[in-house]
């Protein structure tokens, strides 16, 4: 009986140190590069890193690349070469470009760029149809490539404080994005068919200059969570008030609100916004 508890308990040691061996992060390019093929996340943020050293092709296994907080301004070109790249996190850094070569890295699930200075994002982005996450907030981007439609994938999609003032009519084809974040842009207006994003969740439209929603919204069945604050002067459409599932909506004092369906008022949530209100929404520091 003792010889069988001591092989469990000699297999459940094995599971759990190769558990911990595989979930390893690698903190320095020395230490990686002494452990080249084991090497499948790298993390070296806030170090103020320049230069990427041109050897990432060397980790065969690499799936998560971190180097957020730092002070890069390019890629190297074997980062493109990553083939098993899963997640490739780079926001808050001086990045001005990147390489069409992006579109090689098809495992890419998520894709962080926030907080750079791209001014262009190249159209072989659309390459990534396993792409679940897009953030590139913060940025200095005024178009987004018509391939953007083509990331049939993609659950969230973070495109506030930059320069947009319309949206591609394709990015309404992401039929699975579940939060589409627009918020400090100049958009005067949205696609007409926005209703085709059957699935979208959480809508932040706020500081933007639109005056209309389109009627399409209302097939936005899903929606829960909508910010329209400091728009200028919105009428929101009655569209809005035969959506059963919308929760939570923020406005201020300029938006003409839609009339509420009687049905739903003692689950929705309308909350204005004053000037002196910053941080009102629970999931703005998302």
């Amino acid at each position: 009986m003792i010889k069988y508890i001591s092989i469990a308990l000699l297999l459940m040691l094995l599971v759990t140190t190769n558990r911990a061996f595989a979930k390893r992060v690698y903190h320095s390019w020395d230490e990686a590069l002494e452990n080249k093929a084991d090497v499948k996340a790298i993390k070296i943020t806030g170090m103020r890193i320049i230069e990427i050293p041109d050897i990432l092709d060397q980790f065969p296994n690499l799936e998560e690349l971190n180097l957020s907080n730092n002070l890069i301004s390019s890629l190297p070109p074997s980062l493109y070469r990553c083939n098993k790249l899963k997640e490739l996190i780079l926001f808050r850094n001086n990045i001005d470009s990147i390489s069409p070569k992006i579109g090689q890295l098809m495992h890419l699930e998520l894709l962080s760029l926030s907080f750079n200075d791209l001014e262009t994002i190249p159209r072989e982005i659309g390459a990534l149809t396993k792409l679940k996450s897009l953030a590139i907030s913060k940025n200095k981007l005024s178009k987004l490539p018509p391939s953007i439609g083509k990331l049939r994938n993609l659950e969230s999609l973070k495109l506030a404080s930059n320069k947009f003032y319309t949206l591609p009519n394709e990015i309404t084809k992401l039929k699975k994005l579940r939060l589409l974040d627009l918020g400090y842009n100049y958009l005067v207006e949205l696609p007409e068919n926005i209703g085709d994003l059957e699935n979208l969740g959480f809508l932040y439209l706020n500081n933007n200059r639109l005056t209309l929603i389109p009627e399409s919204i209302s097939k936005c069945e899903r929606l829960q969570e909508l910010d329209v604050v400091r728009c200028g002067v919105l009428r929101l459409s009655d569209a809005f008030s035969d959506i059963w599932s919308l929760e939570n909506v923020y406005v201020d004092e300029r938006t003409v609100m839609f009339y509420q369906n009687p049905r739903f008022i003692g689950r929705q949530r309308i909350v204005v916004v004053t000037p002196a209100d910053m941080l009102y929404r629970p999931t703005q520091n998302n």
